[in-house]
């Protein structure tokens, strides 16, 4: 059974979108939420069919030590302060 995630890509191979905007970050950055949270390392960067704008597969290890992953829109993403870039 496929997840979400490789849904989307699929999809995203499947159809490109027009012109889609230089995406900002790259898989291998260090990046946390705006908001705040754990340095998470960008895995995928891109856009997507479902949403406008360039979207990125982060993953991250959690409090209990086990890999997460989630995407998230590019605006809500920063550098991680003192992480070194790929």
């Amino acid at each position: 059974m496929i997840g979400f995630v490789e849904r989307t890509l699929i999809m995203r191979l499947r159809k490109k979108p027009a012109s889609p905007a230089k995406p900002a970050y790259r898989a291998g950055d260090v990046l946390t939420l705006k908001s705040g949270g754990r340095p998470m390392t960008a895995t995928w960067s891109g856009p997507v069919l479902f949403a406008p704008g360039n979207w990125l597969i982060c993953q991250w290890f959690g409090n209990d030590g086990e890999l997460q992953q989630e995407m998230f829109p590019e605006e809500t993403l920063e550098r991680a302060h003192n992480a070194f870039t790929a």
